[in-house]
């Protein structure tokens, strides 16, 4: 007869187990007997020397298992000099004594670890091969909670690798902590094997998420299709499943398929890949790559129905796939760290070069610059052609005044041209012009602006004249058209016992105003709940914010009307302003036309009912994919006060936006670096909404 042992079996573990399973038979005969009568218990199989001898057996059995298996183990125990083994009190006091002598060559920091290191007969023999190294012990304390000798044998055979490891793999690979899987006999042998065959192709393996393969593997079967997923998406198979789960498994494949393309066209390296919080590039779907130690992150934007690639940026690289170019940015460098991959708001300076993707040919170069009117650009342009033109110029003469003007294209071929131009005087002129592609004019308006004396203005919108007077007490805006239209607001001069008042019930308004609305059928706004409280007259403003408004036209002053607006002003927000619903709380000190006007945006549209405006959703999205597959990552980022759906209404924002630019420049520079991007990338969007505004005018 050919027997044939199969190799996996451990033959002193199965003497044992028969042992124990003899003692069980054993028992269980004698039991039989004792309840049969005398005739049964002359059988072979009850009788009480057959139970015994099968107990004597069984005995035997458990004794030779538990020796040879405890014998192999002694033999295994025996990887390094001093092996991980169960310690007797005595080893274990003794081994406490020796670290706590040999703690003190310990710095401070270690020191600390050390005494928040559970102690337990295995990490207290682990804790001792490492004590005499801060190097060691700073390193890879982390890994010191075992809960099995198995584990620890692992850590401790790490040890013995340690030089090796660190070379090859790197330490990160311990600090891991893959030994806390090591469970068992049968794991310890085989993530020793799978350590020596990462040791051994340290090229396929190299790589910091080769300890999660470790860790989550459990045969090499497995941990080889790990390795081949990993060298293909950049992905552990775990990422993989959270893919599938969110998109399904075909949808998946497709995304990683794509990014695995890329990967290995552009030679693009990375250790992970994960969904981005997309919170401002919608409508496609984000993925992002990270390379461990370095800031190249790699950014993927899809089409969320189709998983088509449409963009990817790389090292401050875009590649557009849709329109076959890829643009370079080259960011101003930080006087503090040359080198530094410059954050959104830094964009001044930074320099956009376009080429087609295919042949390398030359298609535009643009870039900002801050100019000598705070918050306004310079935009220099060069075309395919080589023609250089100033597509934005912003000039300063403090004799004459400013004067500002753009001529912007979008990325469908929108024109805007803008001219603002004022005296020291604060006579100002303002021309705004939106054409399409085909010369179509989407939106045009003419204003002008007139100071007669210190409290006599005159503007004019589009042919519409308005005459504006102050005096001590209010503000009246009459329209000069022969119908005696006019508008009045109080004037008044706010205590400080005002503001206090004024700021302890707007904090209970907020607390309260969703409690009213759940009690009304209408909408009650912060505003109307001030009002309530009688603490401010309606349509009064604070004479402190005088200046501000007296450089506001007639146009928005009617406005300000017709949305039943008012204005608050509140010194608990010295340099913010807010709409509040049918009011404006606006800071005392430091405020700009422009802030002011991005707030009177916010009550137009409150007041026209833009966010349920379904054309201009159409319109804002269309014009927002547009910007976020054609500009950088960078730029993005920067213009993601207008864009966002998670942290702050992007559309709103933008009609709040749109009011500002089609008013007033922002001469502010955090208001301004992001302006230039809606300005230049939303025409048709800022259209729409200023023709809207004219509603209200």
């Amino acid at each position: 007869m050919n027997i044939k042992f199969n190799p996996n079996i451990n033959l002193w573990k199965t003497v044992r187990n028969s042992g124990i399973a003899m003692l069980i038979t054993a028992g269980g005969l004698a039991a039989a007997g004792s309840f049969s009568d005398k005739k049964t218990n002359d059988s072979f199989f009850t009788s009480p020397q057959t139970a015994g001898t099968i107990a004597t057996l069984g005995l035997c059995g458990v004794a030779a298992g538990l020796k040879g298996e405890n014998g192999k183990r002694d033999e295994r125990d025996k990887i390094s000099n001093k092996p991980i083994k169960e310690l007797t009190e005595d080893e274990f006091q003794n081994l406490k004594a020796e670290i706590e002598k040999k703690k003190v060559n310990l710095n401070e920091n270690n020191r600390n670890i050390l005494n928040h290191i559970p102690l337990n007969d295995y990490n207290i023999q682990c804790i001792a091969k490492i004590i005499d190294s801060n190097e060691l012990f700073g390193s890879l304390y982390n890994s010191l909670y075992f809960n099995n000798i198995n584990s620890a044998k692992f850590f401790d055979y790490m040890l013995l690798k340690k030089d090796e490891i660190k070379e090859k793999l790197g330490y990160e690979f311990i600090f891991s902590g893959v030994h806390r899987t090591v469970d068992n006999q049968k794991d310890l042998e085989f993530k020793i094997e799978l350590l020596n065959y990462g040791l051994e192709n340290p090229e396929e393996c190299g790589n910091v998420w080769f300890a999660d393969i470790v860790r989550n593997s459990r045969n090499m079967d497995e941990a080889s299709s790990m390795l081949k997923h990993l060298k293909k998406y950049g992905v552990l198979p775990k990422r993989r499943r959270e893919l599938n789960n969110r998109y399904g498994e075909l949808f998946a494949s497709k995304l990683l398929d794509e990014v695995s393309y890329v990967k290995e066209k552009f030679n693009i390296d990375f250790d992970d890949l994960h969904e981005y919080a997309n919170s401002y590039s919608e409508p496609y779907l984000i993925i992002r790559t990270s390379k461990r130690g370095a800031n190249n992150n790699t950014v993927f934007r899809f089409d969320p129905i189709t998983a088509e690639l449409i963009t990817f940026e790389n090292n401050n690289m875009l590649y557009n796939l849709k329109n076959h170019s890829v643009t370079i940015l080259t960011p101003k460098k930080n006087k503090e760290n040359e080198n530094a991959f410059l954050d959104s708001n830094k964009l001044l300076g930074a320099e956009f070069e376009t080429f087609d993707l295919n042949d390398g040919t030359f298609i535009r170069k643009s870039g900002y610059n801050e100019s000598k009117i705070g918050g306004e650009f310079e935009n220099t342009e060069i075309t395919e052609d080589g023609k250089v033109y100033k597509s934005g110029l912003a000039e300063f003469d403090r004799n004459k005044g400013e004067h500002i003007e753009k001529h912007l294209t979008s990325p469908d071929g929108t024109v805007t041209d803008y001219i603002f131009a004022n005296d020291k005087k604060g006579n100002r002129y303002f021309y705004y012009k939106i054409t399409d592609k085909n010369g179509k004019v989407l939106y045009e308006t003419t204003k002008k602006f007139k100071v007669l004396s210190e409290n006599h203005f005159q503007s004019s919108t589009d042919g519409i004249n308005y005459d504006i007077v102050f005096d001590e007490n209010k503000v009246r805006i009459e329209k000069l058209d022969g119908n005696n239209e006019a508008a009045e607001y109080k004037l008044k001069d706010f205590t400080e016992e005002d503001y206090k008042n004024l700021a302890e019930e707007i904090r209970q308004c907020e607390q309260n105003t969703l409690t009213y609305r759940k009690l009304t059928a209408g909408e009650i706004t912060l505003g109307e709940l001030v009002l309530e409280k009688k603490i401010i007259d309606k349509y009064t403003v604070d004479k402190k914010f005088i200046k501000v408004l007296k450089g506001l036209s007639g146009e928005e002053w009617f406005a300000l009307k017709n949305s039943n607006a008012y204005t608050l002003i509140s010194d608990t927000n010295n340099d913010t302003a807010e709409s509040v619903g049918k009011g404006i709380r606006i800071g005392k000190d430091n405020i700009l036309l422009s802030v002011f006007e991005h707030e009177i945006g916010h009550e137009k549209a409150r007041a026209l009912n833009l966010k349920e405006d379904n054309a201009l959703k159409n319109i804002y999205e269309y014009e927002k994919a547009l910007f976020t597959t054609n500009a950088p990552d960078m730029a993005v980022r920067q213009a993601s006060y207008f864009l966002r759906y998670m942290i702050s209404n992007g559309l709103s924002e933008t009609t709040a936006e749109a009011n500002l630019i089609i008013n007033t420049p922002a001469k502010w520079k955090d208001i301004g670096s992001r302006t230039i991007f809606l300005q230049q990338y939303f025409p048709k969007t800022i259209a729409y909404i200023a023709n809207k505004y004219k509603e209200l005018g």
